[in-house]
């Protein structure tokens, strides 16, 4: 109760920041918008780039993933055709301009920036792990996208595309100046706090594992084109989110509107999404207990009260997901033992985090006689229930496996990214050129 006050007043600085986003995201300054703050400090921008940022990964960032995957379906308007993958540049418009691009990574970078000028080096250090968190989501999704020569104004208009390769360099980089900063005392009077730190009230420690859980998924996405990338991965979970933690966002919930879950939001005033699936059948005939959390056991088609509750929290990351990785980079390395305790322990940890009981973990326990790669990715796909990971775990794993909705317009295919926004071709002819949805990212080698 104690923070509903604060992330009211996140809600409110966030809402302000949103309506100043504009199509052209680069040109910062040309509007004198009223509702922009004037001289923003490190310490104003923070709850709004971590509310903003929660409110898009909780948005489209999960909804069209969600379809994908067969977590949810599409039962009308667009995410009828979502679920057939009829999706068009028009559908991301909003994904890229008025979330990532618009109202999240330029403020993030304001934020950065101001910080490193006033010798805050833990605000910017926390910047840079936001950074990473929101850049790492676009390029998953799109693969080459604009950063070194974003974020400039009228000093570039036209950014270029950097390549997948070179962005996933530069969110180490990011990361570990991040890990290097918050690892010393930066000297500053000034520093994130319970005022606003919405994830993590000022616990700099958990910033850093933060950190390095995103360097582990991040060399996780990697390992079929880079043959260091498990070893690194699994050194950087080492240093993760211990048991309980992780990097989540929990809405008020209040009757206003701007306080509410994106996925509430969503559903009741849209509606066009059924929570039924692969997801649903095969936690219903595993008599899964979390099932009564997601989906609501007297109508299935209907989300649960953990997700789909005015107050629920939007997950960036968390501990169950770092014990999945370490079980598939232990399981690819042979070590079987180690990854199925590493199986366990997530299993159990996603338990505890979903319905504080872990005692399902009988009946889906393994052991290193009998664990499977299908098992670890299987149980992950129902722990990151609603997260975008999914469908990046698909296209590096092909788990779990699904067959594509009938009627679809990719020929039986699944997507394997998005196409990229109808206003960037517009205005910036760097774009590539949209192809198809089958189109795979730099990390999804054949």
């Amino acid at each position: 109760m104690l923070r509903i006050t604060k992330y009211l007043l996140s809600i409110i600085f966030l809402l302000a920041i949103s309506q100043g986003c504009r199509k052209d995201y680069f040109y910062n300054g040309i509007n004198d918008d009223p509702s922009q703050l004037k001289n923003p400090t490190a310490s104003s921008l923070l709850p709004g780039v971590i509310l903003q940022s929660a409110y898009t990964w909780g948005g489209d960032a999960s909804r069209f993933p969600s379809i994908f995957m067969q977590q949810v379906t599409g039962a009308a308007n667009q995410s009828a055709s979502a679920d057939l993958y009829n999706i068009t540049p028009d559908d991301v418009d909003n994904m890229w301009y008025a979330g990532f691009y618009g109202a999240i990574m330029t403020n993030i970078d304001t934020l950065i920036s101001i910080a490193t000028t006033a010798g805050q080096k833990h605000y910017a250090a926390v910047g840079k792990i936001m950074m990473a968190n929101d850049l790492g989501q676009v390029t998953d999704f799109w693969g080459d996208v604009p950063f070194t020569e974003a974020f400039k104004g009228l000093v570039n208009t036209q950014p270029k595309y950097d390549n997948q390769q070179s962005i996933y360099a530069e969110l180490h980089r990011l990361l570990d100046e991040a890990i290097a900063d918050l690892e010393v005392d930066d000297g500053s009077a000034f520093q994130p706090g319970t005022n606003d730190d919405l994830l993590f009230e000022g616990d700099l420690e958990k910033w850093l594992r933060f950190a390095h859980s995103l360097k582990a998924k991040f060399y996780l996405h990697t390992v079929k084109v880079d043959n260091t990338a498990a070893a690194k991965a699994l050194a950087e979970a080492a240093k993760g989110f211990e048991a309980g933690e992780g990097a989540f966002v929990k809405f008020v919930g209040s009757s206003a509107t701007t306080t509410q879950a994106p996925w509430y939001q969503f559903n009741t005033q849209r509606a066009d999404i059924i929570f039924t699936g692969h997801l649903n059948d095969i936690m219903s005939a595993a008599d899964d207990p979390r099932y009564a959390v997601y989906f609501d056991p007297s109508d299935p088609s209907s989300l649960g009260p953990l997700y789909g509750s005015a107050n629920s929290p939007v997950y960036f990351m968390s501990y169950d997901e770092v014990k999945f990785i370490e079980a598939e980079l232990q399981f690819r390395n042979g070590n079987n033992a180690e990854a199925a305790a590493a199986y366990n322990e997530a299993v159990r940890a996603n338990l505890l985090r979903t319905i504080n009981n872990a005692s399902y973990l009988t009946e889906v326990e393994k052991t290193a006689a009998n664990i499977t790669l299908a098992d670890i990715m299987t149980q992950k796909y129902i722990a990151l229930f609603l997260s975008p990971e999914v469908w990046t775990d698909w296209r590096r794993t092909g788990l779990p496996a699904l067959t594509a909705t009938p009627g679809n317009v990719l020929g039986g295919q699944l997507p394997r990214s998005l196409f990229y926004p109808s206003s960037e071709v517009r205005y910036n002819t760097n774009t590539p050129a949209n192809t198809r949805l089958t189109r795979r990212v730099w990390w999804d080698a054949q």
